[in-house]
């Protein structure tokens, strides 16, 4: 087991920097050399905003890897479509309970709930909260009963612009991994897309590149499962040639070629969607957008008088369709 120290962190920092992102991922996944790296803990950050003002934070998707929990950190076959490391994957989806009714509107009040998390279970969280479970994912000691051994370097990844938006709407949430000291590399898996020549397009959507792997995704404009997705798609974009090269298909072209033929890549993420991660320990799974009850959930509100003055009586359309989905005491515009 390595010991993590800040000059360990910072040499393994630079040693990344230098090598493509693809690389990057690749030998974290595959390396056989016994040193931090090995060490790491892969996550995946996908945030949601409120798509009009005041553009508050609405979701996080979190997934979390660690190799040493996979074959005791020894490289191994990564299965037909990558499934064997692909069920070590931890998902989460974190809904701010602050912002809950911001994507609610007068005509549906319970559209937010509407976008089902398929690999785990939602569960409402204060932005207090939300920032604690980040700090916890992102300071894990290396041996819990030695913690002088340190922390776990993190490697970060993100998709396309939504890393990019998340440096831009950080005033209620600033959570910003490349100063946290842990982490080692921040990732884009559209990135890793184009180097493993899955596209050649820059702005490449999740929609449009899971299919090219005969996956279709299912409410991918739900943070929780968007994050998933980006994992997935890193994972096959790397392992492309181990998972689907043959010398029927020396191109490597995903599909139901090489170890993968036995297989449909769609059974293996319906096994990941029948096996969710499990409810983690903190926030409630049950919570009402409305009147703020944890026994309830909006749909089932029997409070449906309750009306937000303050949108009620503003000028702005969007704020008048808001008002009946929550009461004035939680309302968020200014």
């Amino acid at each position: 087991m390595s010991l993590s120290t800040p000059t360990k962190l910072t040499n393994l920092r630079s040693l990344l920097a230098n090598k493509p992102q693809q690389e990057v991922l690749r030998l974290y996944l595959h390396q056989n050399q016994d040193n931090l790296l090995k060490e790491a803990v892969l996550v995946t950050i996908f945030r949601k905003w409120s798509v009009l003002p005041p553009y508050t934070l609405t979701e996080i998707g979190v997934t979390t890897y660690e190799r040493q929990q996979v074959h005791g950190g020894r490289p191994c076959p990564p299965g037909p479509h990558a499934e064997d490391l692909l069920r070590h994957v931890w998902s989460m989806h974190y809904r701010i309970r602050e912002n809950a009714h911001v994507s609610a509107t007068k005509e549906d009040p319970t559209e937010a709930d509407q976008t089902p998390f398929h690999f785990g279970y939602s569960v409402f969280v204060t932005l207090e909260d939300a920032m604690d479970v980040l700090q916890q994912i992102w300071h894990q000691p290396i041996d819990m009963m030695k913690l002088e051994k340190g922390h776990r370097p993190v490697i970060c990844l993100s998709y396309g612009n939504n890393d990019a938006l998340s440096k831009t709407r950080h005033v209620d949430f600033d959570f910003s991994p490349t100063k946290i000291g842990t982490t080692v590399a921040m990732l884009d898996a559209q990135n890793i897309a184009i180097q493993a020549k899955i596209t050649s397009s820059g702005d490449a959507s999740i929609d449009y590149l899971l299919p090219i792997f005969q996956i279709r995704p299912y409410d991918e404009h739900n943070a929780g499962n968007a994050a998933m997705y980006v994992t997935v798609l890193a994972f096959l974009s790397v392992l492309r040639k181990e998972l689907y090269g043959s010398e029927a298909n020396p191109k490597a072209r995903p599909g139901q070629q090489g170890i993968s033929s036995t297989k449909t890549a769609r059974s293996v993420m319906q096994w990941l969607m029948d096996h969710p991660t499990p409810v983690p320990p903190f926030g409630v799974t049950t919570y009402c957008s409305r009147c703020s009850s944890f026994v309830h959930t909006v749909a089932e509100c029997p409070n449906t008088d309750f009306v937000c003055s303050k949108c009620l009586a503003s000028k702005i359309k969007f704020r008048q369709e808001n008002a009946v989905t929550h009461m004035e005491g939680l309302c968020i515009y200014r």
